[in-house]
């Protein structure tokens, strides 16, 4: 009897602590929402990562602002800020992943077409970056010797 009675008891909690995350992860989404309508995109990758461990899994509304946030903060494939590091490289990288893991993930889900297609318009502006990091080296290096040059 005693058993059941903790059994009872654990199973409640759980179901309690369930909810508050629940709460808590659709409170940090609405942030989320609003600083990357404010043009805050920093704040939000920051406030996804925050909703990621309270939820501890990525879900597809999580990754979904992540590209989007992302893809706001990645300069244009023809702006040299773009070839300053290879951290850009770096970001572009996990943005084509991140990318990919939805499409095949969430891709074929009826409830979120919409964000499918966003989502491969974003896969699609990707492509006149450069795909192999040495590519993005030589132009980088290319890049920096002509401003040196002048």
């Amino acid at each position: 009897m005693m058993k059941v009675l903790i059994l009872l008891v654990v199973l409640i909690c759980s179901a309690i602590v369930g909810r508050g995350q629940v709460a808590s992860v659709n409170s940090i989404m609405k942030e989320v929402k609003k600083s990357y309508h404010a043009g805050e995109y920093e704040a939000t990758l920051i406030k996804l990562e925050q909703a990621q461990k309270i939820a501890r899994k990525i879900t597809p509304a999580i990754l979904y602002w992540r590209i989007l946030a992302q893809k706001a903060l990645l300069p244009g494939v023809k702006d040299p800020a773009f070839y300053t590091n290879m951290k850009k490289f770096e970001e572009l990288e996990m943005l084509r992943e991140n990318c990919n893991f939805y499409l095949k993930s969430y891709g074929k889900l009826p409830a979120l077409s919409e964000q499918r297609n966003k989502v491969y318009e974003v896969q699609r502006s990707l492509k006149g970056y450069p795909v192999a990091k040495v590519e993005f080296d030589e132009i980088m290096h290319l890049k920096n010797a002509v401003k040196s040059n002048h």
